[in-house]
């Protein structure tokens, strides 16, 4: 028993204050002469107690929530087992043909196919780029929209995820280009580019306006961080893009380029010996790139730095 807060100001009898909650009875008690003040309550408090397979005690009351990066939206059942299940051979062998049969009836028409495997690559992706749960829900909800357009006939799931996955980026200003994940799903440019004309073509106006141009800044500390340089090189990188987009003379270059110009010409100034081979190599740029946005950086800031 433990104490419960009651509407009720006084008890009728000896007017105590204090209420206790019976959990075997169900009933309101006064603390001090027992008096049933209410019986056959309902608690409506959290049961954080839930115990599994009465090994262990975890504070569950409900299932996983809603998913729309699960082609059932994560409202279906898995028949999965546990360590603490001791299971037979035999009895294993039941169980994965359970699993197996369980799959089958959950996979119905050939969406729920094409949702199935896309989320599964999803996964793995969306974990090897370490993306947060909301960037995988928006990829997600982008992929289910070019299905129901019925526009991706005979194009590859790897394609159209790629590029739902892209959006998503962009949507949500993250600094991972459309390359890197090409290269993670091991696609071709020629495979991408049939599935980013029909991604535009079937996404609808706000995602389109919601996708933003990458602003350069972003790309700076994911470069310092792979060059191993101090955040003083990372302070005079910033400053030096945020001079340059004042005077609007780098308008239209590539972000990505422009912060690892930047970072080139910060390290000159902080004696930090960074070569342009080195610099391209992590930004997936050219020397000539780097070399020359470092002189339109140099020309827009008015100053004279031997590079």
């Amino acid at each position: 028993m433990v104490n419960y807060n009651f509407s009720m100001d006084k008890c009728e009898n000896c007017n105590n204050t204090t209420f206790i909650f019976d959990y075997k009875t169900a009933s309101i008690i006064c603390k001090n002469c027992g008096t049933v003040a209410q019986g056959k309550s309902i608690d409506y408090d959290r049961e954080w107690r839930v115990f599994f397979n009465e090994v262990y005690e975890t504070k569950v009351r409900t299932g996983a929530p809603e998913t729309l990066a699960i082609h059932d939206k994560g409202i279906g059942t898995d028949i999965k087992t546990s360590v603490f299940d001791n299971l037979s051979s035999l009895e294993l062998e039941r169980m994965r043909n359970l699993q197996k049969f369980q799959k089958r009836i959950r996979i119905t028409n050939s969406v729920d196919r094409n949702l199935y495997n896309a989320f599964e690559i999803l996964e793995h992706i969306a974990s090897m780029l370490n993306l947060p749960k909301d960037v995988k829900e928006t990829a997600a909800l982008i992929y289910r929209r070019a299905i129901k357009s019925n526009r991706m006939k005979g194009k590859s799931i790897r394609g159209m995820l790629a590029v739902s996955i892209y959006f998503s980026c962009k949507i949500s200003n993250l600094p991972i280009s459309l390359d890197k994940i090409m290269k993670l799903l091991k696609i071709s440019k020629k495979n991408v580019s049939r599935c980013y004309s029909i991604m535009i073509e079937t996404l609808p106006k706000e995602y389109l306006t919601r996708i933003k141009t990458p602003n350069s800044l972003i790309y700076i500390p994911q470069l310092i961080n792979k060059l191993n340089l101090g955040p003083e090189v990372e302070i005079f990188a910033k400053n030096i893009l945020q001079e340059a987009l004042k005077n609007g003379i780098i308008a239209g270059k590539s972000p990505r380029s422009l912060a690892a110009a930047a970072v080139y010409v910060a390290c000159s100034l902080t004696n930090n010996k960074k070569t342009q081979r080195q610099i391209a190599d992590v930004a997936n740029v050219t020397e000539v790139t780097i070399r020359n946005r470092s002189k339109e950086l140099i020309r827009s800031l008015n100053v004279e730095i031997n590079l």
